[in-house]
């Protein structure tokens, strides 16, 4: 099946149109996406978009329940993840999973911030996995790498990949049903090769705090206990000003609102196991079920209850993230 669709990906390019040369190169022509500030899904397997524009507003620090793969072109981006920044260079790729928080900080510059950003479900990945091969670990393993900094081979290797992918969403035709999965499957082989197989040609530039990043893993350890700014300033033996500063220059977000998400995606990851809804906020660290009630609506615009049957609605019909009464937020 694998060896199937390796061949199935290596011969997209015969059949497919090329715009122009650069440099002895030839590169596709590709169709820009319109930009969207929706964090849901809307298929069940995988979404691919490539975007280039001057234009651009900054998306709060959010999550998903999907993984990310986050291919950066060109312009000025930092991108923060769980209280480390990541000044990117063109050809940087970013792996995302569906418990960090996350946000591309884009800076002013004349360029045009240009990128390719894909959504892949969970389950479906794990599918198209095997015994031997699990596509997933680039996201789920404790060693996995946030940031892939490669080799220009490298790069042109998974641009290129990318780039088929892309033009398959507007062909109609014999085998689309068939290569665009051997073509994720493709990336998805290389991603992991070059996260656990290869060593850096650069080494990535991260800015990071050994306090804040104590502060985010004693948080994700005891989440469903108590938790304040005070007894977090006490356990660090910090002020309470300082960490609540540094936190936010390190986070882009407070201590408080990083708390009650890293809380809520928790719960959902509950609810989905089939832990009540009624007792879930005890594991959460919510106190009562009026501040876990209020703090889910606020965040996701649907009741815990309703997030449940959304989700139970999407998996029996298979339309990943198709109700369009949810507010456009990220589930």
């Amino acid at each position: 099946m694998m060896i199937l669709a390796m061949g199935l990906a290596n011969i997209a390019h015969y059949r497919l149109r090329w715009k122009y040369y650069d440099k002895g190169v030839r590169i596709m022509a590709k169709r820009n996406n319109d930009y969207s500030t929706r964090q849901h899904m809307e298929r069940t397997d995988y979404e691919l978009f490539y975007y280039k524009h001057k234009q651009f507003k900054n998306v709060s620090l959010h999550h998903h329940d999907f993984f990310e793969v986050y291919y950066f072109v060109s312009g000025e981006v930092e991108y923060q993840i769980e209280g480390r920044n990541y000044h990117l260079f063109p050809g940087d790729i970013i792996l995302v999973n569906h418990k960090e928080l996350h946000q591309a900080v884009i800076g002013q510059t004349e360029k045009n911030y240009e990128r390719y950003v894909l959504w892949i479900n969970k389950e479906y990945l794990k599918s198209l996995s095997s015994r031997k091969t699990d596509l997933t670990r680039c996201f789920l393993d404790k060693n996995k790498k946030t940031l892939l900094r490669m080799s220009m081979e490298n790069q042109q290797l998974l641009r290129g990949i990318l780039d088929k992918l892309h033009a398959e969403e507007t062909h109609r035709g014999f085998g689309e049903d068939l290569l665009p999965k051997a073509l994720l499957m493709e990336l998805m082989v290389e991603l992991n090769r070059m996260s656990f197989e290869e060593e850096e040609t650069l080494p990535p530039q991260i800015k990071k705090n050994q306090l804040i990043d104590s502060v985010i893993s004693y948080i994700n350890e005891h989440l469903e206990e108590e938790i304040s700014m005070d007894d977090l300033a006490s356990h660090f033996y910090i002020s309470k000003y300082h960490l609540s500063r540094e936190f936010k220059k390190y986070t882009g977000t407070t201590l408080y609102r990083y708390v009650v998400q890293k809380r809520l995606i928790k719960a959902k990851g509950l609810i989905l196991e089939g832990q009540p809804i009624t007792s879930v906020y005890e594991n959460c660290g919510f106190g009562d079920y009026s501040n876990f009630f209020r703090a889910f609506k606020n965040e996701y615009g649907i009741t815990p209850k309703e997030f449940l049957s959304v989700m139970a609605e999407r998996e029996n019909i298979g339309l990943l993230g198709t109700v369009e009464d949810n507010k456009g937020l990220s589930f």
